[in-house]
């Protein structure tokens, strides 16, 4: 993975941008890893994955409560959490 200053981004960001169409750019400031560049595809690609996770967790979750596993507060407790995670989203 490339890596770029914040200050070299914004002096060479087209540069930045077409490393970042081949793969993700690490962007420092002050040293440290601050943000990560990457396309919209490997986006797309990686909120559809963490997507599919969070589905697969929360049928699990109901699948447990059918066989009475565990309690109707845990269900609540997972679909609230997956609410909070479908609004953290919707804010990106």
């Amino acid at each position: 993975m490339k890596t770029f200053t914040a200050n070299e981004t914004k002096q060479n960001f087209g540069q930045v941008l077409d490393s970042a169409r081949t793969a993700p750019v690490t962007i420092t400031k002050h040293g440290r890893p601050e943000f990560i560049l990457t396309s919209r595809e490997d986006y797309d690609n990686l909120t559809k994955s963490k997507f599919d996770l969070l589905r697969s967790d929360v049928r699990k979750g109901f699948d447990a409560f059918d066989r009475g596993d565990i309690s109707s507060q845990s269900v609540a407790e997972i679909a609230a959490e997956a609410i909070r995670m479908h609004n953290k989203k919707s804010e990106a």
